[in-house]
């Protein structure tokens, strides 16, 4: 059955629900029992039949029908579209020139879809760079960005173009976060934030659209302050210690952590290979601080230090009697003291903590006469650095801080007239 004209469209009763007629190449109207006519057009595409529906008869007349039609084969033929992107379009055309605009418009859309990546995409061609300038000083510190992102982003908005990436979607992901791990939600919100500048700065999107670290609700930390020892009680908590009755390897763990300011932690995990007994030099590792490893430097960078004649002598003693051995400080031979037991241990002086030295130390530095250059204390300690000292400071002051420990060390035995 085949119509040519519309008044025998018009005239056609389908006696069923399934009953097509031909109109023209490719375009047919398929009838219903109903009564609602409908163009559509046939196309064969990899040995499979499409059926794309154009229009209901007669909202659109047969001569419009046989226009776009047309025009849909010759798109389909010269590969301009595909049979999907020819769905969509047909329904939303009123004749041939639209569907070929509506075409365009999708190749357009196309083309900017494939040529914004992806979050995911981005970030890893963000950090790659990154990596590459060296922008970070250890592996801990580089696992870091890529370990944040994966565990709280990436699920998320990993698979999103950047250009459909808004605002109250980041924030709806990353609140949650700042409310329970500020400390990494700050640190994912700042590299996101680099992402999508310089996908800003590359014309891919129109804007950045990460929020700013104040829009976040943070909640306040309640700031625990580690109980010092004044620094002039130094002499006599040593004299205290010496007659204590402690193992000789507690007492020098101990007396090694009044001196170097180091965590408890770091002082009773102290292996012989990170000491060089000849040089005195102390190497702390690194330590990842998302894998929660312990006894190495909380930073996430290793610290190198010169131990004071006094410790090494000490130490060299422990260490002719269990060369042996992995720990400097061990009971067993085979495990490290728990650093909780220096911690009771400095208690039963004073209610103090072992953490609190380093705050003594920093005391004692500001009351010489001329005072310590800070930035020297800050390295001593291996504090964080603030301001500009962040970014610009990169002198390690090795001897600077080997002459001091000495210095300090004899203040604290009591061989020094400070």
């Amino acid at each position: 059955m085949q119509f040519r004209t519309d008044t025998e469209i018009k005239r056609w009763k389908p006696k069923d629900n399934n009953t097509r007629a031909r109109c023209g190449p490719k375009l047919y109207v398929r009838g219903y029992k109903a009564g609602r006519k409908i163009f559509q057009l046939r196309f064969a595409v990899d040995q499979k039949t499409y059926w794309l529906d154009v229009a209901d008869y007669p909202e659109m007349p047969l001569a419009m029908a046989r226009e776009i039609a047309i025009a849909s084969g010759r798109l389909i033929k010269a590969k301009e579209c595909t049979v999907e992107s020819l769905r969509v379009a047909l329904p939303k055309s009123d004749s041939a020139i639209s569907l070929e605009k509506r075409i365009k418009a999708q190749d357009v859309d196309a083309q900017q879809t494939s040529r914004v990546p992806t979050f995911d995409a981005a970030y890893r061609a963000w950090y790659k760079m990154q990596v590459a300038s060296n922008r970070w000083i250890n592996t801990a510190s580089e696992r870091r960005p890529i370990r944040v992102y994966e565990i709280h982003a990436q699920q998320l908005i990993g698979a999103l173009p950047l250009d459909k990436i808004r605002r109250p979607t980041i924030k709806s992901f990353m609140q949650p976060l700042f409310t329970t791990t500020t400390e990494q939600a700050s640190q994912l919100l700042g590299f996101m934030y680099e992402v999508f500048e310089a996908a800003y700065d590359d014309e891919l999107i129109d804007g950045n659209p990460c929020p700013r670290k104040s829009s976040f609700t943070v909640p306040k930390k309640n700031v625990h302050h580690a109980a010092s020892l004044h620094f002039s009680r130094l002499p006599e908590l040593m004299g205290w210690l010496q007659k204590a009755p402690f193992s000789q390897p507690i007492k020098t763990a101990m007396r090694l952590a009044v001196i170097t300011g180091h965590r408890a932690s770091v002082v009773s995990n102290m292996r012989w290979d990170h000491l060089n007994l000849e040089t005195g030099v102390w190497t702390v590792p690194e330590r990842d601080v998302e894998a929660r490893e312990v006894g190495l430097m909380k930073s996430g960078r290793s610290f190198a230090s010169k131990l004071p004649e006094r410790l090494l002598v000490e130490l060299r003693k422990l260490h002719a009697n269990q060369s042996h051995e992995v720990y400097a400080f061990s009971v067993d031979g085979r495990k490290p003291i728990n650093a909780e037991t220096l911690r009771r241990n400095f208690q039963k002086f004073a209610p103090i903590t072992s953490h609190g030295f380093r705050n003594t130390f920093k005391t004692w530095a500001l009351n010489q006469n001329p005072p310590i250059d800070n930035f020297l204390v800050d390295r001593y300690v291996d504090h964080a650095l603030a301001g500009l000292d962040k970014h610009y400071r990169r002198d390690d002051l090795f001897q600077q801080r080997a002459e001091l420990a000495e210095r300090y060390c004899a203040f604290a035995m009591g061989d020094s007239n400070e």
